[in-house]
């Protein structure tokens, strides 16, 4: 691995790396993989730190210097807990790195699907929502953008990992047991995006607290968490399907208006890489 040249074609997007020694006592402690990438902070501000066991072979696809992107390709180990003990297995990750809006994010690649390129890159990052809408019904320099133009005149918006599928003719339905909830929070593990109304219906009720931001079933909350600890989670719905309109708001983000029309919300698919992307449900 020389660090020195992705170092440099980091630098070429603006960006800082680091590559800091793999804690293999934390990670196992923790159930984390032997090598990962993660936005940190010093006094110089935000930057890419790597982190990696033993010698892998880090190293940079392609880089997109206008867009400030670039796909990151590590081939390494990964540790696995076993009744035996501690092993490390190899495998391949592939990671977009870029600048979204305010900050730089890191996202991984789900296995299985080919890339080479920053562009296809972005492609699989899409969910099958987002695909579906736009096979056939848009033009090709209109595909990547944050707010990108339908051929039939509709606009998907993008805030961070979270996507916005236009639904013109969709309205909550009328009655009693019908909630429209307000300023409600929107999250996969990270900092929330809130949105003015949202209608959910479907997906599992969970408690997320300390050391369970995924959520426990009401089952799992009552046998694992001591009652004295209650008070410090919040009972979530897990995997809903879920529509929004009116201001989405997020404090790395710009305020995304979708006015009265409701949209259908749909995540990347970061969830499903297989090691860099840390497993995260989404919780509204």
């Amino acid at each position: 691995m020389e660090q020195t040249i992705v170092q440099r074609k980091f630098g070429e997007i603006g960006a800082r790396v680091k590559f800091v020694p793999f804690n293999r006592f934390t990670a196992v402690v923790k159930g984390q993989h032997a090598s990962r990438v993660d936005i940190r902070n010093d006094k110089e501000g935000e930057h890419f730190q790597i982190e990696v066991a033993g010698q892998p072979e880090v190293q940079v696809l392609q880089i997109a210097k206008d867009d400030k992107h670039l796909l990151l390709q590590i081939k390494g180990v990964t540790l696995q807990r076993t009744v035996k003990g501690d092993k490390l297995l190899p495998f391949t990750q592939k990671l977009l790195c870029g600048h979204d809006e305010k900050h730089w994010f890191v996202a991984g690649i789900p296995q299985g699907i080919p890339v080479s390129t920053v562009t296809q890159a972005k492609q699989a990052l899409k969910p099958n929502e987002i695909l579906r809408e736009e096979r056939g019904n848009i033009r090709f320099k209109e595909s990547h953008k944050r707010h990108r133009k339908l051929k039939d005149g509709r606009k998907i918006h993008r805030q961070g990992e979270f996507m916005f599928v236009p639904e013109p003719d969709f309205q909550p339905p009328k009655g009693n047991l019908t909630k429209i909830w307000h300023n409600e929070p929107m999250s996969r593990g990270g900092k929330p995006h809130m949105a003015e109304n949202l209608y959910r219906y479907g997906g599992t009720s969970v408690y997320v607290g300390p050391g369970h931001r995924n959520g426990l079933t009401e089952d799992e909350y009552k046998r694992i968490v001591e009652p004295k600890d209650r008070r410090h989670f919040q009972l979530r719905v897990r995997d809903p399907i879920v529509h929004v309109n009116g201001k989405i708001r997020h404090p790395d983000h710009k305020v995304l208006d979708l006015g009265n029309i409701w949209h259908l919300v749909a995540l990347n698919t970061e969830n499903k890489a297989q090691f860099f992307a840390q497993t995260v449900a989404f919780l509204d």
